[in-house]
C-alpha cells in the first residue's frame, strides 16, 4: 500500500513586513466587498453561484490571498549553506590542543 505523501507546512508572512501589511489591508477590503456580492446575489436564502458580480468578489479575493502566501515565500528567511570545510573544522579542532601543550 502506498504511503500518502506529508505536505510540509507553507510560510507564515512577517506580520511587519511592509508589504503585507498592504496586501493584508487588501484582503480587508475585498473580504467587505464579497460579503456586499454575497447580500446581492442572494434570494430566498439560496446564494445564486453563478452570479457574475459575486464570482468575481470570490475571485478578486482568492487572487489576494495568492499574493500574500506567494510573499511569504519570498519573505522567507534564508539558511545558510551547512557545508563546512573540513581543513577549516581540522584546524579549529587543533588549535586549542596546540594551546593547551
Amino acid at each position: 500500500m502506498a504511503k500518502s505523501k506529508d505536505k510540509k507546512p507553507k510560510p507564515k508572512p512577517p506580520e511587519s513586513a511592509k508589504t503585507v501589511i498592504e496586501i493584508r489591508k487588501t484582503i480587508d477590503a475585498r473580504k467587505a466587498q464579497l460579503g456586499k456580492a454575497k447580500e446581492k446575489a442572494t434570494k430566498d436564502g439560496k446564494i445564486n453561484k453563478v452570479d457574475g458580480k459575486y464570482r468575481l468578489a470570490i475571485k478578486k479575493l482568492k487572487r489576494a490571498q495568492r499574493k500574500l502566501a506567494a510573499e511569504a515565500v519570498r519573505l522567507k528567511p534564508k539558511k545558510a549553506p551547512a557545508i563546512v570545510a573540513p581543513a577549516a573544522v581540522a584546524v579549529a579542532a587543533a588549535a586549542p590542543a596546540a594551546e593547551a601543550n
